[in-house]
């Protein structure tokens, strides 16, 4: 099994190719990209004894041989070549258990989980889905895995809304919060109204963040409760801007915009 540095021969393929066509501005190569990526990709290679690119990967048709290799790119810190990345996404399910170990493993590297889990985004795969809802409840603040899992969540059907409701309770402050950016994508649920003005209140250091969920959530049941925030004395400029912004993405109105003489980012806003 030979590990091949895909990147670094496509560098040097794109070199020769614009050594080839000089006077090129830097717009015009980044235009022809597409095109320069497809006729490397199709090209038979003398560093792969006259196999295209982006055939190379389809020699391999065991589940287990993809996800070493995955592995092996990892390990050598070598970049994950885009065809074994799409041999992978093409063979689908056969390679879900893997990548799903490979997620859950915890002492793999984060880079490996990381990939592993956009390969099972993009094979959209159901069994993967309770992973998602495990992993976006879980982990600490700024955890690249959680927030992937979230991503991957927000960005999907809203099926899995129920189950993460339910780990609302057990889950950490991080936790609660993945849970709400994502369940702001998808309304329906009072329990999500609750849990949000409930942060509101409770959290003054994220007003913005939630503040920003509410707006997104769509319910115009939280008009009444975001506009008494307004007032508060001990209000940030920004957060202040983010609860109007919400109201009037609710359609209420929200009345006169206050000064913040003296609030740094009022000032610097006011200055421009």
């Amino acid at each position: 099994m030979k590990i091949y540095d895909f990147d670094a021969k496509f560098f040097d393929y794109a070199r020769t190719w614009m050594a080839m066509h000089p006077g090129m501005t830097e717009k015009q190569v980044e235009d022809s990209y597409n095109e320069i990526m497809l006729n490397w990709l199709n090209a038979p290679a003398k560093w792969l004894d006259g196999e295209k690119p982006g055939e190379y990967f389809l020699r391999y048709s065991e589940p287990r041989d993809l996800i070493k290799l995955l592995e092996e790119y990892n390990k050598r810190d070598i970049g994950l070549p885009e065809p074994l990345y799409s041999r992978v996404v093409s063979m689908g399910q056969p390679c879900v258990p893997g990548l799903m170990r490979i997620v859950s493993d915890v002492d793999r590297s984060e880079s490996l989980r990381a990939t592993a889990l956009a390969l099972l985004r993009d094979i959209d795969s159901d069994d993967a889905r309770q992973l998602y809802v495990d992993l976006a409840c879980s982990g600490g603040e700024d955890d690249e895995i959680s927030e992937i899992a979230a991503d991957i969540l927000s960005e999907g059907d809203g099926s899995q809304i129920g189950a993460l409701l339910e780990r609302y309770d057990g889950a950490g402050e991080s936790g609660q919060q993945r849970i709400l950016g994502i369940c702001a994508n998808f309304p329906g649920d009072d329990r999500i109204l609750g849990y949000m003005l409930d942060k509101l209140r409770n959290r003054p250091e994220q007003r913005a963040l939630y503040a920003s969920f509410l707006g997104k959530l769509g319910d115009p049941r939280a008009i009444d409760a975001i506009k008494p925030f307004l007032t508060l004395t001990d209000l940030g400029y920004l957060d202040y801007i983010e609860l109007r912004n919400a109201i009037e993405e609710l359609g209420g109105d929200p009345g006169e915009e206050r000064t913040f003489y003296g609030d740094p980012d009022y000032e610097a806003m006011r200055n421009i």
